[in-house]
Protein backbone atom coordinates (compact mmCIF):
# COMPACT_ATOMS: atom_id res chain seq x y z
CA UNK A 1 0.00 0.00 0.00
CA UNK A 2 2.85 2.15 0.09
CA UNK A 3 2.72 5.26 -2.13
CA UNK A 4 6.13 6.79 -2.25
CA UNK A 5 9.16 6.77 -0.28
CA UNK A 6 9.47 10.24 0.85
CA UNK A 7 7.47 12.36 3.89
CA UNK A 8 3.99 12.95 2.20
CA UNK A 9 2.58 16.89 2.33
CA UNK A 10 -0.51 17.97 0.28
CA UNK A 11 -1.51 20.60 -1.57
CA UNK A 12 -4.28 23.03 -0.90
CA UNK A 13 -5.67 23.46 -4.67
CA UNK A 14 -9.23 22.71 -5.13
CA UNK A 15 -8.09 20.54 -7.36
CA UNK A 16 -6.61 17.71 -5.21
CA UNK A 17 -7.66 14.92 -2.98
CA UNK A 18 -7.14 12.07 -0.64
CA UNK A 19 -6.43 8.52 -2.45
CA UNK A 20 -5.46 5.02 -0.96
CA UNK A 21 -3.98 3.46 -3.66
CA UNK A 22 -3.68 2.89 -7.33
CA UNK A 23 -4.20 -0.70 -8.43
CA UNK A 24 -2.21 -1.12 -11.74
CA UNK A 25 -3.41 -3.76 -14.19
CA UNK A 26 -7.34 -4.11 -13.26
CA UNK A 27 -8.90 -6.54 -15.29
CA UNK A 28 -12.74 -5.91 -13.52
CA UNK A 29 -13.52 -2.56 -13.22
CA UNK A 30 -14.26 -1.49 -16.66
CA UNK A 31 -13.43 -2.50 -20.30
CA UNK A 32 -9.43 -3.24 -21.08
CA UNK A 33 -6.41 -3.26 -18.56
CA UNK A 34 -7.38 -0.36 -16.44
CA UNK A 35 -5.62 1.73 -13.49
CA UNK A 36 -8.18 1.80 -10.58
CA UNK A 37 -7.52 5.04 -8.43
CA UNK A 38 -9.19 4.28 -5.06
CA UNK A 39 -10.50 7.56 -3.72
CA UNK A 40 -10.41 7.52 0.70
CA UNK A 41 -13.81 9.34 2.41
CA UNK A 42 -17.07 7.52 2.27
CA UNK A 43 -20.27 7.98 3.99
CA UNK A 44 -21.97 4.60 3.95
CA UNK A 45 -20.41 1.91 6.82
CA UNK A 46 -21.47 -1.07 5.07
CA UNK A 47 -20.75 -4.19 7.28
CA UNK A 48 -18.82 -6.80 4.72
CA UNK A 49 -16.55 -3.35 2.79
CA UNK A 50 -13.78 -4.55 0.97
CA UNK A 51 -11.86 -1.39 1.46
CA UNK A 52 -11.58 -0.09 4.87
CA UNK A 53 -9.00 1.88 4.44
CA UNK A 54 -10.83 3.98 2.11
CA UNK A 55 -13.21 4.87 5.02
CA UNK A 56 -12.17 8.02 6.13
CA UNK A 57 -10.19 10.91 4.18
CA UNK A 58 -6.01 11.43 5.65
CA UNK A 59 -3.80 9.12 6.17
CA UNK A 60 -4.49 5.70 8.00
CA UNK A 61 -2.01 2.93 9.28
CA UNK A 62 -1.43 -0.56 8.77
CA UNK A 63 0.33 -2.41 12.00
CA UNK A 64 1.60 -5.35 10.81
CA UNK A 65 2.15 -6.78 14.90
CA UNK A 66 3.28 -10.11 13.56
CA UNK A 67 6.56 -8.18 12.64
CA UNK A 68 6.81 -5.75 15.33
CA UNK A 69 10.12 -5.98 17.25
CA UNK A 70 9.07 -3.65 20.30
CA UNK A 71 11.94 -1.58 19.88
CA UNK A 72 10.62 1.77 20.41
CA UNK A 73 11.66 4.09 17.47
CA UNK A 74 8.33 4.65 16.36
CA UNK A 75 6.80 5.59 19.19
CA UNK A 76 10.41 7.95 20.37
CA UNK A 77 9.49 9.82 16.77
CA UNK A 78 6.07 9.95 16.15
CA UNK A 79 4.88 14.02 17.21
CA UNK A 80 1.58 12.85 18.12
CA UNK A 81 1.54 9.52 20.63
CA UNK A 82 -0.54 7.46 17.82
CA UNK A 83 1.91 4.61 18.50
CA UNK A 84 1.14 3.36 22.48
CA UNK A 85 2.96 1.03 24.90
CA UNK A 86 0.59 -0.13 27.47
CA UNK A 87 2.55 -3.32 29.39
CA UNK A 88 5.22 -2.84 26.58
CA UNK A 89 3.02 -4.25 24.24
CA UNK A 90 2.64 -2.11 20.83
CA UNK A 91 -0.83 -0.70 20.05
CA UNK A 92 -1.99 2.19 18.07
CA UNK A 93 -3.78 4.75 19.53
CA UNK A 94 -6.08 5.79 16.77
CA UNK A 95 -7.79 8.61 18.34
CA UNK A 96 -4.74 9.86 18.39
CA UNK A 97 -4.32 11.83 14.80
CA UNK A 98 -1.88 10.74 11.89
CA UNK A 99 0.03 13.64 10.26
CA UNK A 100 1.61 11.10 7.27
CA UNK A 101 4.74 12.20 8.30
CA UNK A 102 6.29 8.74 7.48
CA UNK A 103 9.02 8.45 9.86
CA UNK A 104 7.71 5.70 11.77
CA UNK A 105 7.37 4.03 8.47
CA UNK A 106 10.75 4.69 7.19
CA UNK A 107 12.32 3.93 10.45
CA UNK A 108 10.80 0.61 11.68
CA UNK A 109 13.62 -1.93 11.00
CA UNK A 110 10.88 -4.76 10.77
CA UNK A 111 9.06 -3.11 8.12
CA UNK A 112 5.69 -3.31 10.53
CA UNK A 113 4.05 0.08 9.57
CA UNK A 114 2.90 0.94 6.36
CA UNK A 115 1.32 4.70 5.95
CA UNK A 116 -1.72 4.84 3.65
CA UNK A 117 -2.97 7.77 1.98
CA UNK A 118 -1.70 10.56 -0.19
CA UNK A 119 -3.14 14.12 -0.78
CA UNK A 120 -2.14 14.39 -4.68
CA UNK A 121 -2.93 17.31 -7.27
CA UNK A 122 -5.10 15.93 -9.91
CA UNK A 123 -2.08 16.59 -12.73
CA UNK A 124 0.78 14.44 -10.11
CA UNK A 125 -1.85 11.77 -10.16
CA UNK A 126 -2.50 11.83 -14.33
CA UNK A 127 1.07 11.67 -14.43
CA UNK A 128 1.17 8.68 -12.17
CA UNK A 129 -1.64 6.52 -14.42
CA UNK A 130 -0.33 7.58 -17.78
CA UNK A 131 2.86 5.15 -17.09
CA UNK A 132 0.71 2.89 -18.23
CA UNK A 133 -1.02 4.40 -21.09
CA UNK A 134 0.22 1.73 -23.64
CA UNK A 135 -1.59 -0.89 -22.33
CA UNK A 136 -4.78 1.41 -22.11
CA UNK A 137 -4.23 1.74 -25.33
CA UNK A 138 -3.84 -1.31 -26.74
CA UNK A 139 -6.31 -3.00 -24.40
CA UNK A 140 -8.81 -0.34 -25.19
CA UNK A 141 -8.72 -0.17 -21.37
CA UNK A 142 -7.97 3.33 -19.05
CA UNK A 143 -9.04 4.62 -15.27
CA UNK A 144 -11.52 4.17 -13.22
CA UNK A 145 -12.22 6.42 -10.30
CA UNK A 146 -13.24 4.30 -7.30
CA UNK A 147 -13.36 3.90 -3.49
CA UNK A 148 -14.15 4.80 -1.05
CA UNK A 149 -16.59 7.32 -2.56
CA UNK A 150 -15.72 9.50 -5.84
CA UNK A 151 -18.49 11.87 -4.65
CA UNK A 152 -16.64 12.82 -1.64
CA UNK A 153 -14.22 14.26 -3.74
CA UNK A 154 -16.26 15.52 -6.86
CA UNK A 155 -13.79 18.88 -8.13
CA UNK A 156 -10.54 16.17 -7.51
CA UNK A 157 -12.59 13.85 -9.93
CA UNK A 158 -13.42 16.54 -12.31
CA UNK A 159 -10.65 17.68 -12.48
CA UNK A 160 -8.69 14.16 -13.03
CA UNK A 161 -11.34 12.90 -15.46
CA UNK A 162 -10.86 16.61 -17.93
CA UNK A 163 -7.38 16.15 -17.98
CA UNK A 164 -7.13 12.40 -18.59
CA UNK A 165 -10.03 13.49 -21.55
CA UNK A 166 -6.94 15.83 -23.17
CA UNK A 167 -4.92 12.78 -23.81
CA UNK A 168 -8.67 10.27 -24.79
CA UNK A 169 -8.19 8.21 -22.04
CA UNK A 170 -11.03 5.63 -21.25
CA UNK A 171 -12.78 6.50 -18.05
CA UNK A 172 -15.02 5.26 -15.64
CA UNK A 173 -16.45 6.49 -12.10
CA UNK A 174 -17.49 3.22 -9.60
CA UNK A 175 -19.87 5.25 -6.88
CA UNK A 176 -22.59 3.83 -4.45
CA UNK A 177 -24.59 7.38 -5.27
CA UNK A 178 -25.17 7.86 -1.37
CA UNK A 179 -24.21 12.04 -1.99
CA UNK A 180 -25.94 15.27 -3.13
CA UNK A 181 -26.62 15.35 -6.50
CA UNK A 182 -24.74 17.87 -7.50
CA UNK A 183 -21.77 16.10 -6.10
CA UNK A 184 -22.44 13.04 -8.37
CA UNK A 185 -23.19 15.04 -11.45
CA UNK A 186 -20.09 16.69 -11.17
CA UNK A 187 -18.22 13.63 -10.19
CA UNK A 188 -19.55 11.71 -13.44
CA UNK A 189 -19.68 14.50 -15.37
CA UNK A 190 -17.71 13.87 -18.72
CA UNK A 191 -16.94 10.30 -17.66
CA UNK A 192 -17.20 7.70 -20.55
CA UNK A 193 -18.50 4.74 -18.37
CA UNK A 194 -20.69 4.97 -14.67
CA UNK A 195 -20.50 2.12 -12.22
CA UNK A 196 -23.41 2.65 -9.81
CA UNK A 197 -23.55 0.25 -6.81
CA UNK A 198 -27.32 -1.51 -5.61
CA UNK A 199 -27.56 -3.19 -2.67
CA UNK A 200 -31.35 -3.37 -1.73
CA UNK A 201 -34.59 -2.19 -2.32
CA UNK A 202 -35.70 -2.49 1.52
CA UNK A 203 -34.97 0.51 2.78
CA UNK A 204 -35.06 -0.58 6.53
CA UNK A 205 -32.74 -4.02 5.30
CA UNK A 206 -30.32 -1.16 3.33
CA UNK A 207 -29.56 1.46 6.60
CA UNK A 208 -29.44 -1.41 8.97
CA UNK A 209 -25.89 -2.93 7.28
CA UNK A 210 -24.61 0.48 5.59
CA UNK A 211 -25.58 2.93 7.93
CA UNK A 212 -27.64 5.10 5.36
CA UNK A 213 -30.95 5.18 3.43
CA UNK A 214 -31.46 3.84 -0.65
CA UNK A 215 -33.59 6.82 -0.93
CA UNK A 216 -31.33 9.48 -1.84
CA UNK A 217 -29.11 6.26 -3.46
CA UNK A 218 -32.43 5.33 -5.88
CA UNK A 219 -33.19 8.76 -6.32
CA UNK A 220 -30.01 10.09 -7.79
CA UNK A 221 -29.63 6.64 -10.10
CA UNK A 222 -33.25 7.65 -11.49
CA UNK A 223 -31.57 10.92 -12.65
CA UNK A 224 -28.34 9.85 -14.16
CA UNK A 225 -30.15 7.14 -16.08
CA UNK A 226 -32.17 10.14 -17.33
CA UNK A 227 -28.61 11.68 -18.91
CA UNK A 228 -28.32 8.77 -20.74
CA UNK A 229 -24.64 8.07 -20.01
CA UNK A 230 -23.47 4.46 -19.81
CA UNK A 231 -24.47 2.82 -17.17
CA UNK A 232 -23.27 -0.54 -15.14
CA UNK A 233 -25.29 -1.49 -12.13
CA UNK A 234 -23.41 -3.20 -10.10
CA UNK A 235 -24.75 -5.29 -7.41
CA UNK A 236 -22.50 -6.62 -4.55
CA UNK A 237 -24.42 -10.50 -3.73
CA UNK A 238 -23.99 -10.74 0.37
CA UNK A 239 -25.07 -13.35 2.01
CA UNK A 240 -27.89 -13.37 4.41
CA UNK A 241 -28.07 -9.46 3.30
CA UNK A 242 -29.81 -9.67 -0.27
CA UNK A 243 -29.01 -12.80 -1.83
CA UNK A 244 -32.76 -14.67 -0.67
CA UNK A 245 -35.30 -15.13 -4.13
CA UNK A 246 -37.33 -12.01 -1.82
CA UNK A 247 -34.31 -9.84 -2.25
CA UNK A 248 -33.21 -10.47 -5.54
CA UNK A 249 -36.92 -10.09 -6.80
CA UNK A 250 -37.66 -6.74 -5.30
CA UNK A 251 -34.57 -5.28 -6.54
CA UNK A 252 -34.56 -6.57 -10.10
CA UNK A 253 -38.17 -5.15 -10.15
CA UNK A 254 -36.95 -1.58 -9.14
CA UNK A 255 -34.33 -1.69 -11.66
CA UNK A 256 -36.52 -2.81 -14.86
CA UNK A 257 -38.50 0.08 -13.43
CA UNK A 258 -35.99 2.61 -13.52
CA UNK A 259 -33.89 1.48 -16.71
CA UNK A 260 -36.86 0.53 -19.12
CA UNK A 261 -36.24 2.87 -22.12
CA UNK A 262 -33.60 4.06 -21.36
CA UNK A 263 -30.73 3.84 -23.67
CA UNK A 264 -28.02 4.54 -21.44
CA UNK A 265 -28.42 1.15 -19.73
CA UNK A 266 -26.04 -1.46 -20.48
CA UNK A 267 -26.45 -4.15 -17.71
CA UNK A 268 -26.20 -5.35 -14.42
CA UNK A 269 -22.97 -6.94 -12.94
CA UNK A 270 -23.21 -8.98 -9.70
CA UNK A 271 -20.07 -8.93 -7.59
CA UNK A 272 -20.14 -12.27 -5.48
CA UNK A 273 -18.99 -11.72 -1.76
CA UNK A 274 -15.76 -12.74 -1.12
CA UNK A 275 -13.38 -12.18 2.17
CA UNK A 276 -10.17 -10.66 0.15
CA UNK A 277 -10.30 -7.40 2.48
CA UNK A 278 -10.69 -9.02 5.90
CA UNK A 279 -6.91 -8.72 6.65
CA UNK A 280 -7.02 -5.52 6.42
CA UNK A 281 -9.59 -5.20 9.25
CA UNK A 282 -6.72 -6.51 11.79
CA UNK A 283 -4.24 -4.20 10.35
CA UNK A 284 -5.99 -1.40 11.35
CA UNK A 285 -7.22 -2.59 14.58
CA UNK A 286 -10.76 -3.10 13.51
CA UNK A 287 -13.70 -5.32 13.63
CA UNK A 288 -14.42 -7.11 10.47
CA UNK A 289 -18.67 -7.44 10.88
CA UNK A 290 -19.25 -10.30 8.25
CA UNK A 291 -17.95 -13.14 8.07
CA UNK A 292 -20.81 -15.62 6.62
CA UNK A 293 -21.52 -18.32 4.24
CA UNK A 294 -21.03 -18.72 0.14
CA UNK A 295 -23.46 -16.48 -1.69
CA UNK A 296 -26.21 -17.67 -3.60
CA UNK A 297 -26.70 -16.15 -7.00
CA UNK A 298 -29.20 -18.88 -8.46
CA UNK A 299 -32.08 -16.58 -6.99
CA UNK A 300 -30.65 -13.09 -9.07
CA UNK A 301 -30.16 -15.20 -12.30
CA UNK A 302 -33.28 -16.28 -12.08
CA UNK A 303 -35.09 -12.68 -11.77
CA UNK A 304 -33.08 -11.52 -14.61
CA UNK A 305 -34.27 -14.06 -16.60
CA UNK A 306 -38.03 -13.10 -15.74
CA UNK A 307 -37.75 -9.57 -16.24
CA UNK A 308 -35.26 -9.97 -19.39
CA UNK A 309 -32.67 -7.90 -17.80
CA UNK A 310 -29.13 -8.21 -19.22
CA UNK A 311 -26.56 -9.52 -16.43
CA UNK A 312 -22.72 -11.08 -16.12
CA UNK A 313 -21.48 -12.12 -13.25
CA UNK A 314 -17.61 -10.93 -12.46
CA UNK A 315 -17.73 -10.05 -16.11
CA UNK A 316 -18.68 -13.39 -17.66
CA UNK A 317 -22.37 -13.72 -19.51
CA UNK A 318 -24.91 -15.48 -17.40
CA UNK A 319 -27.74 -14.62 -19.06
Amino acid sequence: MRLSAEPRSGTSDRASGWIANIQRFSLHDGPGIRSTVFFKGCQMRCTWCANPEGLTPGWDIFFHADRCLHCGKCADLCPTGLHAWPDGLHLLDRKRPCTGCGLCEAHCPAGALDLVGEKLSADALFERVMADEIWFRQSGGGVTLSGGEVATQPDFARALIQRLKTEDIHTAVETAGYTPWRALEQATAGCDLIMYDLKSADDELHKRYTGVSNKTIVRNLKRLLQGGQPIVIRIPVIPYFNDSPEQAEKLLSLIYTLTRGRTGFKQIELLPYHRFGTGKYKLLNMEYGWNKADVDLEPWLQSALQYHLPITVSGTLAG
